[in-house]
């Protein structure tokens, strides 16, 4: 009889455990089951947000990895949150290089509600553009740089005379200082950007020396610097100081990249203290090259500015069918001053430099 009890307590027994571990195994399916159910949730919540963007916008620049490109687009991403919109950077995450020309046919094949683009003077570019707006309907917005040819609805960036005209104020201090008998002064141009507003630039940097009465002590020179191949820029930097018999005294860049170019050009060849360099937009290499008095100063464009002006613009134009042709974005100086100020409140700068 008591053999019969123990029998029975060891079948209770292994019956418990079974059933112990069959509860187990159906919790540990179920935490499966739960967390792939989740993803699916995940998944299907983040279509839906994604299918909550009213409009889809595209930005085309061919210097995207610029500090300066990359603030405009990160002022055009917050606007577009704000009001509904999606912004795509074009080529933002593809390691090979897409032409501008090819960017804006993938924009009008993908049938977007409005193209941002830094315009040039490009024959085909100018075409393609018309055909986005006249053909399908496609607004474009010229950021940066202009062109009117291209049938844009508005432009968005920097009055070329007045920045023209800060540049020239510049340069008679720096003469005035610097007790000048003779200044040789080089504007480069951009070669990939749009001639009409440099040209507008060197013009007024021309007129503020006159007025100054300092034409007579000065010799402005335009050097067209090509972008068409890597490191042409570098390259034919690099010749101004190797070719010509007499370095420029100042240099004048238009661009983030010239300026950057320039810089370390002067470093390499030995020549910070003989040139002074006036730059365009500022990162933390430029501020550096400030702070070390390689760059005299730079003047900086309200990129986040530029970035969400353009947003509103199409926004308004595609709500109501009109937009201002112009919108002018504010421009301040950077100077050895201005960087030591800004170290001196963060307290930290020093610190990481004697790192």
């Amino acid at each position: 009889m008591d053999k019969n009890k123990s029998v029975h307590k060891r079948i209770i027994l292994y019956i418990t455990a079974l059933l112990g571990i069959l509860l187990v195994g159906v919790i540990v399916v179920s935490i499966f089951f739960f967390q792939g159910r989740l993803k699916e949730t995940k998944k299907l919540l983040a279509t839906a947000e994604y299918q909550t963007y009213e409009k889809y916008y595209v930005m085309i620049t061919e210097n995207k990895d610029t500090d300066y490109w990359k603030s405009i687009y990160e002022g055009a991403l917050e606007e577009g949150k704000r009001s509904g919109v999606y912004v795509e950077l074009m080529g933002n995450n593809i390691e090979d290089e897409i032409s501008k020309e090819d960017m804006i046919r993938i924009a009008i094949n993908s049938n977007v509600d409005g193209i941002i683009i830094e315009a040039d003077d490009s024959y085909r570019t100018i075409n393609l553009l018309r055909e986005a707006t006249e053909v399908y309907g496609i607004p474009v917005i010229t950021v940066s740089e202009d062109n009117i040819e291209s049938h844009r609805k508005s432009y968005i960036g920097v009055s070329g005379y007045n920045l023209g005209k800060e540049y020239g104020d510049l340069i008679c201090q720096c003469i005035r200082e610097k007790k000048y008998n003779h200044c040789d002064v080089m504007v480069l141009i951009d070669q990939e950007l749009s001639n009409g507003n440099q040209s507008m630039i060197s013009t007024a940097i021309r007129e503020k020396v006159e007025e100054e009465g300092l034409s007579k002590l000065v010799k402005i020179d335009n050097k067209v610097v090509s972008s068409d191949k890597e490191y042409a820029a570098e390259e034919e930097i690099r010749d101004i100081f190797l070719s010509q018999s007499n370095i420029p005294d100042i240099i004048v860049c238009l661009s983030e990249k010239n300026t950057l170019c320039v810089y370390q050009t002067v470093v390499d060849y030995n020549k910070v203290g003989e040139v002074e360099i006036f730059g365009y937009y500022t990162s933390p290499l430029i501020e550096s090259a400030i702070e070390k008095k390689v760059i005299r100063s730079t003047i900086v464009a309200d990129t986040a500015q530029m970035g969400k002006y353009s947003v509103s613009a199409l926004n308004e134009y595609l709500e109501s069918g009109f937009v201002s042709e112009i919108y002018l974005i504010d421009t301040s100086l950077v100077g050895e001053d201005d960087i030591s100020s800004d170290s001196e409140e963060g307290g930290q700068d020093d610190d990481v430099e004697d790192q």
